[in-house]
């Protein structure tokens, strides 16, 4: 707390206090009142959430609060006033419930006080990881080993029940806490961001009155209809998955990933607490996709759903902010740099002729640090996208995998029940009219003879989607700085995938032609395992693919021939050669000599930045060693040329 006198202190302690034990308890009451199955079992319990967002935001002096909160919210369930001793022991006994309650929210904070930066543990994607692991999953447990202790104790639940109500009690205090923290901690720390951005809106209003105002209403307009559409759309498909019997609860995803993207944490946060709540509303109810004849079913589906939804879009939330933060302080420091070498230069041009040398010498300087400073930016996104790819092949792995090694037994599980439909039909030759129309409703002979093809397509394509994950896997090598052994053909391919969509060239140029993708032929030799790094290869293998496709889609119009990518590669005297080449227009004799000089580039302006090459040229030659050369005809193509020797310690 801030410096105060000491009433002023007590009286806010006091109030801070009361207002957490008001809204523990009033959250308790809502939650039993909207979200109680018929078992009395409450799925989710806010009030954890709350207590952990207001110890973590306010500090350990809020936990008399959580103390007075939870008594409060559950010495009603235990009230038994037939006798005194009845009376004291139920009062002891919420006593130590919300004692474990405290503990456990203390618990939780302090391991992620210890962790995180103060007052905002979202930033990253680590921070949210920590939240949800300290606060969400370890101080719960606090929680219920002393609760469920002390309904056996007062013998409410039987000792033999014990491991049952303790993981019902740990899974509803995580779910209450991985929904409504995150979203209390985001919208406070929204509120002070929000006022700060207020003051500094005033302070231009004031020098651009008219304009600014008007474009505030503009933008205040899109996004009321925005926010309108996205609320209307995630109500309408929610009802549909939760209050009805379709299953469209992953429609909700894309619904979920807009507002994060459109306002970072705090519209992702209050669209998980939304669809959340729906979810829990309709299941309880019996209504819904996660409906089940058992509770426990039905409770474990529910609380899967909702904690997939809340990581899912803190993590999104986290990614997106540190990539702002990333992409700030570069825009800051490429700023900087500009502003530096505009003062420079201007310092320089008022020199006298006798410093003519120096400022030769710092123009020099200052275009390698112009290199240097695209190089390193190059180099940052092809690690970011390195990182991506990974990232994206790890999160399509897993369920793959889950759907991949269960078709095996939906196989046999169908071979069974197939056999069984069989005998039954040896045995059962004649059976009742209404089952006999249902046997030929069913066309029960058709889905015997598809079902085993049915499983075998899909085992073949969850096949291939695992061979993309691996040539994910591969690309994503791009952050590699150790020098390896590597497989030349599975960099190139991985490649390949992540230039896939550029080999459809536009549709339209060419009216004749059935087709405008580029035709990708691969002439590959027998290539052992060769040393070398492999996300800078890639690197260089991505930067030549690219060049051939733009070179193919600007002159597509003018090319009588289908437009073709050939790739070559074989081993020549412990050199291993990579060889690239398209039938595009070639390269003009007057651009040849410049094709690796940083910054020179041939495309249209916006095109191209003139260090891709250069770069390459860079990786190969001085990196590994190697050669990279090119063979040019005007009218028939350009054929790069990749040669490193197989093993760099030979060099």
């Amino acid at each position: 707390m801030r410096a105060l006198s000491a009433s002023r202190a007590k009286l806010l302690y006091l109030c801070g206090n009361v207002a957490l034990a008001g809204a523990y308890y009033g959250a308790a009451e809502l939650s039993r009142w909207l979200a109680s199955t018929p078992q009395n079992v409450t799925p989710v319990w806010p009030p954890d959430g709350i207590a952990v967002a207001a110890v973590f935001l306010y500090g350990f002096w809020m936990l008399p609060g959580v103390l007075l909160g939870s008594f409060l919210a559950n010495i009603w369930a235990f009230w038994d006033p037939s006798s005194w001793l009845s009376l004291l022991t139920s009062i002891n006994g919420v006593l130590a419930i919300a004692f474990g309650t405290t503990l456990g929210t203390a618990l939780g904070v302090f391991l992620l006080k210890r962790t995180v930066p103060p007052r905002y543990p979202l930033a990253r994607v680590l921070h949210v990881v920590y939240l949800l692991l300290f606060a969400g999953l370890l101080g719960p447990v606090v929680n219920a080993l002393v609760g469920v202790a002390v309904l056996c104790s007062l013998e409410i639940v039987p000792w033999s029940a014990y491991g049952d109500v303790w993981l019902t009690w740990w899974i509803s205090n995580v779910a209450g806490i991985f929904i409504v923290t995150p979203a209390i901690i985001s919208w406070e720390s929204g509120l002070w961001n929000g006022k700060a951005a207020k003051v500094r809106l005033t302070t231009r209003m004031n020098r651009f009155r008219g304009p600014v105002r008007r474009a505030r209403r503009r933008k205040l307009a899109v996004c009321s209809v925005e926010i309108t559409l996205i609320v209307g759309l995630t109500f309408a498909v929610g009802a549909a998955s939760f209050w009805q019997a379709y299953s469209l609860e992953y429609m909700l995803i894309p619904l979920l990933v807009w507002p994060t993207f459109r306002y970072g944490q705090q519209g992702g946060t209050l669209a998980a607490v939304g669809i959340s709540a729906m979810a829990i509303m309709g299941t309880v109810r019996g209504l819904g996709s996660f409906a089940e004849e058992s509770l426990d079913q039905s409770l474990t589906l529910l609380q899967s759903f909702i904690a997939v939804t809340v990581f899912t879009a803190l993590v999104l939330a986290a990614v997106l902010k540190e990539r702002r933060a990333a992409e700030e302080k570069l825009r800051v420091a490429i700023t900087d740099l500009a502003t530096a070498n505009s003062e420079l230069e201007q310092r320089v041009s008022e020199r006298t002729q006798e410093l003519d040398d120096k400022n030769k010498r710092l123009k020099t300087t200052l275009q390698e640090l112009h290199q240097v400073q695209s190089q390193m930016v190059q180099n940052e996104k092809m690690s970011s996208l390195g990182q991506m790819v990974a990232g994206i092949a790890h999160e399509i792995n897993n369920p793959v995998n889950f759907i991949h090694g269960n078709l095996q037994h939906m196989g046999e599980y169908t071979e069974t029940m197939l056999a069984l439909i069989e005998q039954y039909q040896v045995h059962y030759p004649e059976p009742v009219e209404a089952l006999q129309e249902k046997i030929e409703e069913s066309e029960i002979d058709f889905v015997q003879l598809d079902a085993p093809k049915v499983l075998a397509s899909m085992g073949i394509g969850t096949q291939r989607i695992r061979e993309i994950v691996l040539s994910l896997r591969n690309f994503s090598r791009l952050d590699e700085s150790a020098l390896k052994q590597a497989n030349i053909h599975e960099g190139l391919e991985s490649t390949l995938l992540i230039v896939k969509h550029r080999l459809s060239l536009p549709h339209g140029l060419l009216p004749e032609r059935d087709s405008a993708a580029v035709e990708v032929v691969r002439d590959y030799g027998e290539l052992p395992l060769v040393e070398c790094y492999p996300g800078s290869l890639n690197q260089v293998f991505m930067n030549v693919l690219t060049n051939a496709i733009d070179a193919l889609e600007l002159h597509l119009p003018e090319m009588v021939a289908v437009p073709m990518i050939t790739i070559r590669t074989e081993v020549v005297d412990e050199w291993v050669r990579i060889a690239i080449a398209d039938n595009g227009p070639g390269i003009d004799e007057s651009a040849r000599d410049s094709v690796f000089d940083p910054f020179f580039t041939t495309k249209p302006i916006g095109k191209g930045t003139g260090m891709g090459m250069s770069i390459s040229y860079q990786i190969v030659t001085q990196k590994h060693g190697g050669r990279l050369t090119f063979d040019s005809v005007l009218g028939e193509g350009t054929e790069f040329v990749i040669e490193i020797p197989r093993v760099q310690s030979e060099r």
